[in-house]
């Protein structure tokens, strides 16, 4: 799998809704929604990563293990400047009472950790409501409606580094990045912030259109 750090830019920014002209985001590969495991290496680790946690006891869930080790290697490669910052991930869609609750990414950062122990990351925002997941819901919600449910939790700020590098999955819309960077900016606004995915959504271009007989 051939993955490489890449930047939002003026042919990307908009396919991303949320985003501005200003906002710093990067990406490792990139995702075709909609699309299976077998369409792509990026489709594939995604998927796997998204592996629902009540298939713990499945076979299968060992690819999510696999995923997660992957992305935190992929990580690692970078150290010289990610590393140096302190990440804060994106809380998921469900809160930590939830059974359905995915810690996945506290836990690829937390491998990325055991590989190198300068890295740096706070849960510095958590969900006070589970809400229904953006990928499972025909309406989203907003990224104000985002940033009204998140909790910032000030005493992980003490000695934060001066870049945060806010860490998702996957970029779509880039509401929920819009609003965790409006809630952190609230708290410490004389912060860089940066957008991480592992990978942004593109749109699979020959399935939006009809075939035409000519």
């Amino acid at each position: 799998m051939t993955f490489r750090l890449q930047k939002i830019d003026e042919l990307t920014l908009n396919s991303h809704f949320h985003l501005a002209e200003d906002d710093i985001c990067l990406y490792f590969g990139e995702y075709t929604a909609e699309k299976g495991f077998a369409f792509s290496d990026t489709n594939n680790l995604i998927l796997n990563l998204k592996k629902d946690v009540l298939r713990k006891d499945k076979p299968e869930y060992k690819y999510k293990q696999m995923a997660i080790k992957k992305v935190a290697n992929f990580l690692s490669k970078y150290h010289d400047y990610l590393l140096k910052c302190t990440f804060v991930p994106v809380p998921p869609s469900r809160c930590k009472s939830d059974e359905r609750y995915d810690d996945r990414l506290i836990n690829i950062l937390n491998e990325c950790k055991k590989i190198n122990p300068t890295v740096d990351f706070r849960e510095l925002i958590t969900q006070r409501e589970t809400l229904i997941a953006s990928h499972n819901s025909s309406s989203r919600p907003s990224y104000e409606e985002l940033a009204n449910n998140y909790e910032f939790h000030g005493y992980l700020a003490n000695n934060i580094r001066s870049t945060i590098i806010i860490f998702d999955d996957v970029l779509t819309a880039g509401s929920h990045y819009k609003a965790m960077k409006t809630v952190i900016k609230q708290h410490i606004p004389d912060v860089q912030i940066i957008g991480l995915f592992i990978a942004r959504t593109v749109r699979n271009i020959i399935d939006d259109f009809d075939v035409i007989d000519f």
